[in-house]
């Protein structure tokens, strides 16, 4: 079971490391194995294109859970690292000719840099000031994305982005789904495995009592530092697979539009819970783009649903999923 933000810490969850069960192993290698097959049973390219734009921002809203659910810090800033590692990944490939693969270590660096510039001072604020000054960051690489248009092209971003190249074979459509579907499930095994970690404790008990975490000897600061850090590099790599699908970029990527849609999925999937932000993920990613909705709408959709989940359901989706699992423990148990 998932712990979210609500819950307590208890002796229990700071001493024991919890395994993975075969059943749950089991489990997600059968959900991998039919999301890996399922492109190829689709021949409209606009739904694999919404399938692999559903992959990235998935992995790009654990990351930001990551931070929001765990680390227990209100980040408005992710849009920005992503940003970073989509461009310069993007101004290596297109401009100087490096090989794609080589630009994600770069893309990586270059947005857990900035994490760590803005992390130093922005993490020893506290509510409303961080979010204020995440938000700001954020605003300051769009406007930069928008304005230096000698290095990143301007409103007009940067085309003709050279697609990976994996043995000679071009990366294209059923290939980057794959690529980005391998991505995210990377993703969210360092991120579990993050949770179920001596570190992922200690950020735990960092977030749930402060002067707790401190007499037992945990720093407090630099463990949420390293947490913010290591989120911004998941971000820089979701970057990285949309510049490489997509083989264009501009500004939009890191709007601010966007950034409240990413906030609005942590939210409805409960902050905290993996499972909770990938089943909202799916939803708000989805639905709205079937049933046809401009951007802005689904910005105003996904505000609405926040909304009723606080209102109905507090902890989110993976509350509800919690619920679910206890309740039908308890009638195989009877």
């Amino acid at each position: 079971m998932e712990r979210t933000m609500s819950e307590p810490l208890t002796a229990s969850a700071l001493l024991d490391r919890p395994a993975w069960p075969t059943r749950r192993v089991a489990i997600w290698a059968g959900i991998a194995a039919m999301l890996a097959l399922l492109p190829f049973g689709i021949s409209n390219g606009y739904y694999l294109t919404l399938l692999t734009n559903v992959a990235v921002t998935m992995i790009l809203t654990l990351s930001l859970n990551f931070v929001i659910g765990r680390i227990g810090q209100f980040s408005l800033a992710h849009s920005a690292f992503l940003g970073i590692g989509a461009y310069l990944s993007a101004i290596l490939a297109q401009r100087y000719g490096v090989s794609g693969w080589l630009t994600l270590p770069v893309a990586i660096a270059g947005s857990c840099i900035a994490a760590a510039i803005i992390g130093v001072p922005v993490l020893r604020l506290r509510g409303m000031f961080l979010s204020v000054a995440t938000l700001a960051f954020g605003l300051f690489a769009e406007v930069f994305a928008r304005q230096a248009s000698e290095i990143t092209g301007g409103a007009y971003g940067i085309t003709g982005i050279p697609p990976l190249d994996f043995f000679g074979i071009k990366l294209r459509g059923i290939g980057m789904y794959e690529l980005a579907l391998a991505v995210l499930l990377i993703t969210a095994l360092i991120l579990e495995n993050i949770r179920l970690s001596r570190f992922g404790r200690a950020i735990t008990a960092a977030r749930d009592n402060e002067a707790a975490a401190a007499a037992v000897g945990i720093d407090i600061a630099n463990t949420r530092l390293a947490g913010f850090i290591l989120s911004a590099g998941f971000a820089a790599t979701a970057g990285w697979v949309y510049g490489f699908f997509h083989l264009t970029l501009n500004p939009y990527v890191l709007s601010l539009d966007i950034t409240f849609v990413w906030l609005f999925i942590v939210l409805v999937g409960g902050l905290g819970s993996m499972r909770g932000v990938a089943v909202a993920t799916v939803l708000l990613g989805i639905g709205p783009e079937i049933l046809g909705f401009a951007s802005t709408q689904q910005v105003l959709i996904s505000g609405v649903l926040v909304l009723v989940v606080v209102l109905l359901a507090p902890r989110g989706i993976g509350g509800l999923i919690e619920v679910l699992e206890t309740r039908l423990r308890g009638k195989s148990g009877a």
